[in-house]
């Protein structure tokens, strides 16, 4: 048995054992292509040369897989999995171990910013219902003085709406500026004038906020 785990070791021997048992070439010349590595934590790492990585199926996946893991387990003592790279140097696990870190990194970050976009969401879709309520909750919405209060109102709302919006999401523009616009659609739609005029109106409101 090895004490200290030494994968070079572990290979020698687990691959003597294997020569002991039936005859299967393929699987025989994949170990022997592989390189050991290193073990890290539970996990045998061996690399491959990138030309013979036709040999990576036979060495870490399947039932193959299997007859190795319970040979190592002859060996080490304890059951082990393994896992083959790219690449047949140290420099090359360090390498695979930095891209993985990047890519987990990354992938917390996006799943990160799709949370955040959810939750502004969420905001700019209770806005919009708020906004609509302003003018279906009234039933003062013949004359144009009643409109424009409503639109007043519906303005100062959906002002309200951007900044808690956009407290949820800083730095997502495109979102911000997709659903203003879409508020301020509905309130033209409302009060029967063009988008336009509902967008000067919101852009005076917002700078006398400023």
């Amino acid at each position: 048995m090895v004490e200290d785990l030494d994968a070079q070791q572990l290979w020698e021997e687990m691959t003597q054992l294997l020569h002991k048992g039936d005859l299967n070439p393929r699987l025989w010349d994949a170990v022997d292509a592989v390189t050991p590595l290193v073990v890290d934590a539970d996990t045998v790492i061996v690399g491959l040369e990138p030309a013979d990585m036709q040999h990576a199926s036979y060495v870490g996946t399947g039932q193959n897989k299997a007859q190795l893991q319970d040979l190592l387990e002859q060996v080490a003592g304890r059951r082990l999995d393994i896992r083959v790279i790219s690449g047949t140097t140290m420099a090359s696990w360090e390498r695979t171990k930095k891209r993985e870190a990047t890519g987990e990194e990354k992938a917390v970050a996006k799943a990160q910013a799709r949370t955040v976009q959810k939750d502004a969401r969420e905001v700019w879709r209770q806005g919009l219902e708020d906004v609509v309520e302003v003018f279906i909750g009234s039933r003062a919405r013949a004359r144009g003085t009643d409109l424009a209060r409503l639109m007043a109102k519906a303005l100062a709302k959906t002002y309200e709406v951007e900044q808690a919006a956009r407290e949820e999401a800083p730095g997502d523009e495109e979102l911000h500026n997709q659903q203003v616009n879409r508020i301020i659609d509905r309130i033209a739609t409302y009060c029967s004038v063009s988008a336009t005029v509902v967008g000067l109106e919101y852009l005076r409101h917002c700078r006398e906020q400023d």
